[in-house]
């Protein structure tokens, strides 16, 4: 039996885990348009190897992005419930799969940044 204390501050971490849980998806719309512009910027580069090279991670990360989306997506659902109280089961394997969204997404945007910085430093005139 949880006391009414306990109860209250589950609550409380689980509202956090959903707000930042929606935080991410602002990040991920943001790295959709990040990758729409880098597409872009890539198409206007002289055609190489490196560019090439450049397209094949833009799409790498594009998909990576889609799936982390769903996968976000489908936490969220899972934490909609439990913060309506409609069920209150779950277990610490909610907190493991929040941290490991939580990696991933900061290599997601690692990655993209890094990704960024060598389509812009091709895309320098005289380089």
């Amino acid at each position: 039996m949880t006391t009414k204390n306990e109860e209250s501050e589950l609550d409380t971490e689980l509202q956090e885990l959903y707000l930042v849980s929606k935080q991410w998806i602002a990040d991920l719309e943001f790295l959709d348009s990040e990758l729409d512009f880098l597409k872009k910027l890539t198409e206007h580069q002289q055609p190489d190897a490196v560019r090439a090279e450049e397209f094949a991670q833009i799409g790498g990360l594009a998909e990576t992005y889609a799936a982390l989306k769903s996968n976000i997506t489908d936490y969220l659902h899972k934490l909609e419930p439990l913060i309506t109280h409609a069920s209150g089961n779950f277990g610490l394997e909610l907190v493991e799969e929040y941290s490991q969204l939580q990696r991933r997404l900061k290599a997601v945007l690692h990655t993209c940044q890094e990704i960024r910085s060598t389509v812009f430093d091709r895309s320098r005139p005289g380089l």
